[in-house]
């Protein structure tokens, strides 16, 4: 009389890299956070770290940084290092609402802007955070369906509305992010009239492009043949 036979279940090479991408896409956003913060820290203590850690030894006593003390000195002034990166930053905010900040701060990006070498990386920079970096401006207008660069629909940004000279047609421009990175793409100058509008925000746009469309609304809407 033979044994029944008792199937295991087979661990195949499919199922395999399906757990190792899953732990894999799971870690991801949590390593890319912690190194973000780890290079921020590191910034702010690379700037400031001196001055602060120059204070630090006139105003407290020497015993706070025997060796027993060390790392968790350390740590606490690279924090501070960053807090004080973070209330510089809000000053520079608040001196830039006003006129006289405003002029002393335009005097600094002249000065970026005629230095050889220099001033082709900081216009680029400067361009890029003007259009996404302003919090009381809308760079986007809103959102449309154009087919491009074929047949297929694909996503755009307006970015301006025109009128066409002659015939008072509008003419739209439009920014067809390249994903997964929204600042690059195309701008494609399109009549309004072969576009197609859509209840997507400009901010869902977004999240749309850098996730590569896995967050894609549920239902699309049923576009022109």
């Amino acid at each position: 009389m033979t044994a029944p036979n008792n199937p295991k279940p087979e661990k195949s090479g499919h199922d395999l890299r399906s757990y190792f991408m899953r732990g894999l896409f799971f870690i991801i956003p949590i390593a890319v956070t912690i190194w973000l913060l780890n290079f921020v820290v590191g910034l702010a203590d690379g700037w400031l770290g001196g001055p602060i850690r120059l204070i630090a030894h006139l105003l407290l006593p020497s015993s706070w940084f025997s060796h027993e003390n060390a790392a968790w000195m350390e740590s606490v002034l690279g924090l501070l290092s960053l807090i004080t990166l973070g209330v510089i930053l809000l000053a520079l905010g608040v001196v830039a609402s006003f006129r006289i900040g405003k002029e002393g701060l335009r005097l600094v990006d002249h000065l970026f802007v005629h230095i050889p070498g220099v001033n082709a990386v900081y216009r680029s920079i400067r361009k890029m955070v003007d259009t996404f970096g302003d919090g009381n401006t809308t760079s986007f207008q809103r959102c449309v369906y154009m087919r491009f660069p074929g047949q297929y629909w694909s996503l755009g940004l307006v970015t301006k509305e025109m009128k066409e000279a002659g015939t008072g047609r509008k003419i739209l421009a439009v920014l067809v992010p390249q994903a997964p990175n929204p600042i690059g793409g195309f701008i494609q100058y399109v009549p309004e009239e072969e576009t197609v509008a859509t209840d997507i925000s400009t901010e869902e746009a977004l999240k749309i492009v850098v996730s590569m469309g896995v967050i894609s609304p549920e239902e699309f809407p049923k576009l022109p043949k």
